[in-house]
C-alpha cells in the first residue's frame, strides 16, 4: 500500500527525531571518550576567547580517568579461570588486559561490545584476540526492539599520511558479514567470497554497566555528571591560571602631567622618572585562587561520592590502619559486589563465543569452563595488622609459611613449590648454623 503525503510527512518527522537522539548519543560517548583520553583542551576553549590560551595555559585536570578506574576493581586482580582442558588458555591473547579495559570503559560509556577476533601472530600462529567496540549501530529487524538482528561498526582506520583508503565498516548478522565502505561499496574477502557468517549468532558479547534498559536499547548515558563535572573544573582550573598570570602581582599605573608614554621602562632592574607631579600606584586585586580551589575540591568530592568513593580520594592517601581504610571504602566495595555478578555472567557468554570460534577456526574442542572466580582485592593492612592477621590464620590451619612467602613476594615465590624449596632450604642453613663444627648432627645433615 502507497502511503500517503501526510503520512510520509509524520514518518519523516520521527525519523529525523531519531537520528537526532542517536547523533546525539553519539556525540556523547565520544565527549566521554576524550575526556578518558585527557583530550579536554577543545571543551574547555569553549568558555573562553581563544587569545587567552596564547598567554595562559588550559587546565587538564583529568578527574574522569581517576574515577574511572578508581571504581573499576572486578579485573583490578586477574580472576582465576579453570579450563577442562590446560591448553585453551594458550589460544587466548591479552585476554585479562582487554576485559580490564572492558570494564573500564564499560563504566565510562554504559554501554561496549566485545568481539572476539582470531588473528595470526608473529609466528603465522592462530590465536583470539579481543575488540573493544565503542561505536556501533544495532540494527533491528525482528520484532524485539532490545534485541538487534545486526551490528555495523567502524573498522580503526590507517595511521598513514598517504592512504586515501575510505572509511570502512563491517557488517554481521547471523548469516552473513561483509565489509562495505562510506560510499556504499562491498569488498570482497577472498577467503569468503559469498561473505558467510561461519558462527552461525553474532559474534559479540553485550556489556552494560546497570544491565541492559528496559525502554530502549540505546537509552544508555556515557557518564554526563563526570563530564561535566570535570569540565567545570577545568573551566575554574583556568581561571585561577589567568589570575595567577595576570593579577598576582597587582595592576601598576602612572599619574603626572610631564610623563611621556615612551619614556617609561617598567622592569624589576629598571628605574623610570617620573617628572616633577608624577606618581606610580600599585593595585592589588583581591586574590580569589584559595576560594576556586575551594569551590573545585567541593565540587570533586561531591563528584566522587555520586561513585560510592570517600572523600579522602580526593585529598589523598595518609596512613591509616586497615579496619579505618575497610570502613571508609566499604560502599565501593559493597558496590563491587553487584559488578562481580555482572561480569561473570559475561565471562560465561564469552567462553561460549570463544568455544565456538575455536571449534570453527582451530578445529579444536575448547571444553569447559569450570570455574571462574574473582579474586577479592588487596586488602591493605599495617605491619603490625598483617602480622596478626598471619599468626591468627597459621594457628588456625588456614595457611602455612609458604603461603605467606607467595602473599608477600608473588613475583618471586610464583609457584607452591618455589616457596616450598625456599623454606627447606633455609632450614637446611639454619640447622647447619646451629650444629657444631664435627658434631654427629652435622654429620647426618651432610649430602650423601
Amino acid at each position: 500500500m502507497i502511503k500517503s503525503s501526510a503520512e510520509l510527512v509524520v514518518l519523516n518527522a520521527k525519523y529525523d527525531a531519531s537520528q537526532k537522539r542517536k547523533n546525539k548519543w553519539k556525540e556523547s560517548r565520544l565527549d566521554a571518550l576524550e575526556y578518558y583520553k585527557g583530550r579536554s583542551l577543545p571543551y574547555t576553549m569553549d568558555y573562553f576567547d581563544s587569545s587567552l590560551f596564547e598567554k595562559v595555559p588550559s587546565a587538564n585536570i583529568n578527574v574522569t580517568k581517576r574515577i574511572i578506574d578508581r571504581v573499576s576493581l572486578v579485573y583490578m586482580k586477574p580472576p582465576t579461570r579453570i579450563y577442562s582442558k590446560e591448553d585453551t588458555p594458550l589460544m587466548f591473547h591479552h585476554k585479562d588486559f582487554k576485559l580490564q579495559r572492558a570494564e573500564r570503559m564499560c563504566n565510562l560509556l554504559d554501554a561496549v561490545l566485545i568481539k572476539p577476533c582470531v588473528r595470526y601472530n608473529d609466528k603465522d600462529e592462530q590465536h583470539i584476540e579481543y575488540d573493544i567496540i565503542f561505536d556501533y549501530e544495532p540494527i533491528f529487524d525482528g520484532d524485539d526492539p532490545l534485541k538487534p538482528t545486526a551490528i555495523v561498526y567502524p573498522i580503526a582506520s590507517k595511521d598513514t599520511v598517504f592512504d586515501d583508503t575510505p572509511e570502512l565498516y563491517v557488517y554481521w548478522d547471523k548469516e552473513n558479514t561483509y565489509t562495505f565502505d562510506n560510499n556504499g561499496k562491498i569488498y570482497t574477502d577472498e577467503l569468503n567470497p559469498d561473505m558467510i557468517n561461519p558462527y552461525g549468532v553474532l559474534p559479540f558479547v553485550e556489556c552494560w554497566r546497570d544491565g541492559k534498559p528496559e525502554s530502549s536499547y540505546l537509552d544508555t548515558d556515557a557518564s554526563s555528571d563526570l563530564i561535566q563535572t570535570n569540565t567545570l573544573i577545568n573551566v575554574a582550573e583556568t581561571n585561577k591560571n589567568a589570575n595567577i598570570m595576570f593579577q598576582s602581582f597587582g595592576y601598576i599605573y602612572v599619574n603626572g602631567s610631564m610623563i611621556e608614554k615612551d619614556d617609561l621602562d617598567v622592569g624589576p632592574d629598571k628605574i623610570s622618572f617620573l617628572g616633577a607631579d608624577g606618581t606610580m600606584n600599585l593595585v592589588s586585586p583581591p586574590n580569589t585562587v584559595e576560594s576556586i580551589t575551594s569551590a573545585v575540591t567541593t565540587a570533586y568530592k561531591m563528584l566522587a561520592q555520586n561513585y560510592h568513593i570517600d572523600i579522602s580520594f580526593v585529598e589523598g592517601t595518609t596512613a591509616q590502619s586497615g579496619v579505618a581504610i575497610k570502613l571508609r571504602n566499604q560502599e565501593l566495595t559493597d558496590n563491587r559486589i553487584s559488578d562481580v555478578i555482572k561480569w561473570r555472567q559475561v565471562e560465561k557468554q564469552l567462553f561460549e563465543l570463544e568455544r565456538l570460534m575455536i571449534a570453527v577456526d582451530f578445529g579444536k574442542d575448547a571444553g569447559e569452563l569450570e570455574k571462574i572466580d574473582f579474586e577479592e582485592s588487596m586488602e591493605v593492612l599495617s605491619d603490625t595488622e598483617q602480622r596478626d592477621k598471619w599468626e591468627w590464620e597459621l594457628s588456625k590451619g588456614l595457611i602455612d609459611e609458604a603461603d605467606i612467602l607467595m602473599q608477600k613476594d608473588p613475583d618471586r615465590f610464583d609457584t607452591r613449590e618455589v616457596a616450598q624449596e625456599y623454606l627447606q632450604e633455609r632450614g637446611k642453613i639454619a640447622v647447619e648454623a646451629e650444629a657444631p663444627e664435627g658434631s654427629l648432627l652435622q654429620e647426618l645433615i651432610k649430602p650423601v
